[in-house]
Order: C-alpha cells, then sequence, then structure tokens
C-alpha cells in the first residue's frame, strides 16, 4: 500500500494525522509500527528494538540497513509466494501470506524512520493496514496520541 492510498482507505485517519502536531505525529508512527509488529507476530530483534525505540534511540546505520535487509528478504519471499511484486496487490492479497505481513510490518517500522513525522505516519499507517492491522485499532491509537 502507497502512502497516498491511506487518504483513500483511511481519510478520516489521513486528515488527524496532516492536522497533528509534529512530535505527536511522529510518536503515532512508533506506536503504529509497534502495533503491527505484534499483529504480524514479528519476531526480528533488530526490528524490535527500533519500534520500541521510538523517538529515544534513533537506531544505528547498521541496523537501518539490517532492517532494509530484512525487508527485502521478506518482500522477496513474499513477491515468490504471490507470483508478482507486492506492490500491485491489494489489502486482501498481501493478508494471505505471513511473508507478506512480516514485511509490511517491517516497514512500517522502517516508515516510522522518515524524517517528516507526518509522512512517516501515513507511511507506518499504510504498512501496518497490509500487515493486518485493523482500521479500528489505528484509530484508537490515533484517539491516544493525536
Amino acid at each position: 500500500m502507497k502512502l497516498h492510498q491511506v487518504e483513500t482507505v483511511a481519510p478520516g485517519l489521513a486528515a488527524r494525522i496532516a492536522a497533528a502536531d509534529r512530535g505527536d505525529a511522529r510518536r503515532y508512527a512508533f506506536r503504529v509500527a509497534r502495533h503491527a509488529c505484534a499483529i504480524a507476530g514479528v519476531l526480528d530483534r533488530n526490528a524490535l528494538e527500533v519500534a520500541r525505540g521510538g523517538l529515544e534511540r534513533y537506531p544505528e546505520i547498521e541496523e537501518l540497513v539490517a532492517l532494509w535487509d530484512l525487508e527485502r528478504e521478506l518482500d522477496s519471499a513474499c513477491e515468490a509466494q504471490l507470483g508478482t511484486h507486492p506492490s500491485t496487490c491489494n489489502l486482501d492479497q498481501l493478508r494471505e501470506h505471513d511473508d507478506c505481513i512480516e514485511a509490511r510490518a517491517v516497514a512500517a517500522v522502517i516508515a516510522a524512520l522518515r524524517p517528516d513525522p507526518h509522512v512517516a505516519a501515513r507511511g507506518a499507517v499504510g504498512a501496518a493496514l497490509a500487515a493486518g492491522c485493523g482500521q479500528d485499532d489505528l484509530e484508537a491509537l490515533a484517539d491516544q496520541l493525536i
């Protein structure tokens, strides 16, 4: 799910993110990433540590490279199962395969690290939805943070 698709799938949530304070948007992005990892059952220690660390401890370059490598590995496995690149699939197709779900959860962690907090939050939401998170759960998180 691309960033701009969040506006289509969850327009109310996208509007809340756009109106949020930068710090709140960033905290929300990391909370969404942690939720996506929990839903997807991500076991990668690095991904979990970065998602939990949030703003308190920005990851080192080696950790970012490890996250990107993990996402690429999972995307490759996902593509093998789907028979096409995951970016061409809808949410239901992605949610059918564990590798796709886990790849999107890792993508949520990576998205939360984007320099612009609003882009980070939208990216984390898009990846989290593809990882199997319910929109209601993401709205509830937004109620707490933005």
